[in-house]
């Protein structure tokens, strides 16, 4: 399937990946190879993203994906919101790409002295969902859109407002794509200035300054010169009031010979629908019970935090064994239920060493005592239902992914 590679900086992995801990043999064959005892491995490599309409634990799944393996799923939550996205991405008869960075260890089990085990974390580049498809949909089909790159405001686009209001969403920004044109103006002295003209579907909508039309004036003409044109993904954001626009394209400096020999034109796609015709593309592949590993937290990753609401969401389970509700996120997923109820021991170990220093306190002593007593007691109690939840999690196959 052809490639539809996601706008956007995807050297910044922003999003984790869920269900990487229960894949120890897909994972390790995704990197390459196992990593050897306490030798940390950290890569990047390039991930597609595939729905899976036919999944029989979720229609709504998406897959991460590296080198044929499947490495783990978008979360429920996240997995609804991209859902029509990447169905019409599918549709089209293309895959959504990004990267991925796999961050993977061994070490020495606490639980299992005979047996090491394996660690790992997984995180993605995900934009938020509108930013990844174009809002127009009608670009000619010669158009070879530039690779995404640093931003440059167009200026001029006030005076196409009437326009450009057509394409704002409702959420007041998005991306389009524009076509980039070679513009002469003629100044008083005589002297011509070359400048960069954009057009949104074939109409004018701005320019570039003298400075910034330079660093894509070549690519033009060199898009010109094969019968192409140039495009350029833009940011539009605005109100009822204005808009503005903001490109974001690979200078000409910025291109490698393989782009400007192919300059592949933008793959077209299918127009917006409520359901789309995704092909079935579950695997079967899930997790068996010998692949049931906890993960570590993983060193801090190359990359900005973020703070998409697509961020992997807190699980509301019921505790059988104990009374009330614990919400588990995806941090205390990464430890095994075994460490949270030691931590749970430690805790109270450590409130009965801190209160008993305290307690000699003359007059508030006991009452210092008691306190830490009770927060001792009480972080016992939420690390046993947490190490609850997960036993209680792992043993539904429907909760893996």
């Amino acid at each position: 399937m052809e490639k539809y590679n996601l706008p956007g900086k995807d050297s910044w992995h922003n999003f984790d990946v869920v269900g990487e801990a229960y894949r120890e043999a897909q994972v390790t064959a995704a990197l390459g190879r196992r990593p050897r005892l306490d030798e940390e491995i950290e890569d990047v490599f390039e991930a597609l993203l595939v729905p899976e309409p036919d999944n029989p634990h979720d229609a709504n799944a998406v897959s991460v994906r590296v080198n044929g393996h499947v490495i783990g799923y978008l979360d429920r939550e996240a997995a609804q919101v991209y859902r029509p996205i990447f169905h019409r991405i599918a549709a089209s008869g293309m895959v959504a790409t990004t990267t991925a960075r796999i961050w993977a260890v061994v070490r020495e089990s606490w639980e299992d002295e005979q047996r090491a085990r394996f660690f790992s974390n997984v995180r993605i580049y995900l934009p938020e969902p509108h930013q990844i498809l174009p809002l127009n949909n009608h670009s000619p089909a010669n158009v070879a859109v530039l690779p995404w790159g640093g931003a440059l405001q167009v200026t001029g686009e006030d005076s196409h407002f009437s326009h450009l209001f057509n394409y704002l969403p409702k959420n007041g920004e998005g991306l389009v794509i524009l076509t980039m044109h070679r513009l002469i103006q003629s100044l008083k002295n005589g002297t011509e200035k070359h400048l960069v003209e954009v057009r949104l579907d074939g109409e004018r909508v701005g320019q570039l300054t003298s400075a910034t039309s330079n660093h894509y004036l070549p690519t033009v003409a060199h898009a010109a010169d094969i019968g192409k044109e140039l495009g350029i993904w833009a940011k539009i954001k605005g109100s009822g009031l204005a808009a503005e626009l903001v490109v974001q394209g690979a200078r000409a400096t910025e291109l490698n010979d393989e782009w400007l020999n192919t300059m592949p034109t933008f793959p077209p796609l299918k127009p917006e629908a409520a359901v789309y015709n995704v092909p079935p593309a579950f695997t079967g592949d899930l997790p068996t019970r010998r692949d049931h590993r906890a993960t570590l937290p993983a060193p801090a990753l190359r990359s900005a935090p973020t703070n998409s609401p697509s961020a992997s969401p807190s699980v509301n389970i019921t505790s059988k064994p104990l009374k009330g509700h614990v919400m588990v996120n995806e941090k205390d997923r990464r430890y095994s239920p075994l460490t949270h109820r030691l931590a749970g021991v430690a805790m109270i170990i450590i409130a009965v060493i801190v209160g008993a220093m305290l307690g000699a306190i003359p007059l508030i002593g006991p009452v210092l005592f008691i306190g830490f007593l009770a927060l001792g007691i009480m972080g016992n109690i939420r690390s046993r239902k947490i190490a609850a939840v997960l036993e209680k999690e792992r043993s539904i196959p429907e909760l893996r992914l």
